[in-house]
């Protein structure tokens, strides 16, 4: 697999790391939506493990946000839950049969994770401010200088 390289330091690399963990995430949800390729007995095994693979994605995703100093972090905290507690409700549902319901939660979810990327990148692209020592991105930079963020005081 080929890196690129994101000018603009610290939290152009952050969000690189971001988008490259949410592309493996999503492809390995779409891998279980094939029932060619992913029969449902595999599909009752691995849905406890993209559950936790869901959680820990967005784990890693709200500390670089908090890293970053991310205003409206509590808002993508309380999206994520809302997220993570269907998940959890249909967990014992899929592990007593119902393929179904878990087929269509996780077709959801790549709808839902293709969204919520594109609000990690506007955050991203939004941070008033980074801490110390850190630069903006080069996005962030370029919205700053055309006065569509207001710097920071």
């Amino acid at each position: 697999m080929a890196f690129r390289h994101f000018p603009g330091g610290a939290a152009g690399a952050i969000g690189a790391a971001l988008r490259h963990a949410r592309r493996r995430l999503c492809a390995r949800l779409a891998g279980a939506l094939d029932p060619s390729g992913m029969p449902n007995a595999s599909f009752v095994r691995e849905f406890p493990v993209l559950v936790a693979l869901v959680e820990a994605g967005f784990r890693h995703e709200e500390a670089m946000m908090e890293l970053l100093g991310y205003q409206r972090l509590h808002e993508h905290l309380a999206d994520n839950a809302v997220i993570l507690a269907a998940l959890h409700r249909a967990l014992p549902l899929v592990e007593d049969g119902d393929i179904t319901i878990g087929r269509r939660l996780v077709a959801a979810l790549l709808d839902l994770l293709s969204l919520h990327r594109l609000c990690t990148d506007l955050a991203l692209a939004t941070i008033p401010s980074l801490p110390a020592g850190r630069q903006g991105s080069h996005l962030a930079g370029a919205l700053k200088r055309r006065n569509y963020v207001k710097p920071s005081r």
